[in-house]
């Protein structure tokens, strides 16, 4: 870590370090989940006193920037996103109330007949053909979801010609007129491996969350489905009941 302490300065050592140590988690120069020098390395480094840096450190970690591990040292805190599931909200608008930067790789996108999961939940007959889009979703820059959507083609011919690393609600709205209304979803706990666990920069074996959804338009039409997972470690799912 290249910090500048000022022994001259009228600001005190303790919340110059702290700045410092927080404009470089702000702009990625530490990412979530680094470790972050001890204590004595930033004495032997910037010779301050313990009194200090602990002071700097504890700062941080009540500002939610740091998180303490016990036995392991000082981390760049882990921001989990929390996503309500009473809530239907897109991808994009949700990291960006968290104040995070989302992005869209799409993996692969082709026609092809409908599987059986596609069929069920679409309502359609063995034959019918649908887009499958699969899309790497990330927020800044770190893989948030892989998702795996089927979209008709008989409601929406020639998607597959779109982009589609932005929004498909707003495609389904504004190319084809068909506004969502309503989404429906379940959730599961699955164990990723392979090019999924790959993708998701996550060990063989690493549990995640399952989402299965429909998105609905008018008359109650299905209009797609997904199968997404999504990482725990990234993650807060919520909902909130009604006691009757």
């Amino acid at each position: 870590m290249n910090l500048h302490i000022d022994f001259d300065s009228k600001l005190p050592l303790y919340h110059q370090l702290k700045e410092q140590i927080k404009q470089n988690i702000l702009n990625g120069t530490y990412k979530e989940g680094d470790l972050i020098p001890s204590e004595r390395e930033f004495n032997d480094q910037y010779d301050l006193s313990s009194t200090t840096i602990r002071r700097a450190l504890n700062d941080l970690v009540q500002e939610n920037f740091l998180e303490r591990k016990a036995g392991k040292g000082t981390f760049v805190h882990t921001q989990k996103v929390k996503r309500d599931l009473h809530k239907v909200i897109g991808f994009t608008n949700n990291m960006q109330e968290m104040g995070l930067k989302p992005s869209t790789h799409v993996l692969s996108k082709k026609t092809a007949p409908a599987n059986a999961y596609a069929r069920s939940r679409l309502g359609l007959e063995k034959g019918s053909e649908i887009v499958r889009l699969k899309r790497l979703r990330l927020a800044n820059d770190i893989p948030m979801m892989l998702e795996t959507r089927y979209i008709r083609t008989d409601l929406c011919p020639g998607i597959d010609m779109e982009e589609l690393d932005s929004s498909l609600w707003k495609i389904f709205e504004q190319k084809y007129g068909l506004k969502p209304n309503r989404h429906s979803q379940n959730m599961n706990i699955a164990v990723v491996t392979g090019q999924s666990a790959n993708m998701l920069t996550l060990e063989e074996g690493t549990h995640v969350f399952l989402i299965k959804g429909v998105t609905y338009v008018r008359d109650n039409l299905p209009i797609e489905c997904e199968e997404s997972f999504y990482r725990t470690d990234k993650y807060e799912l919520a909902f909130e009941a009604i006691i009757n």
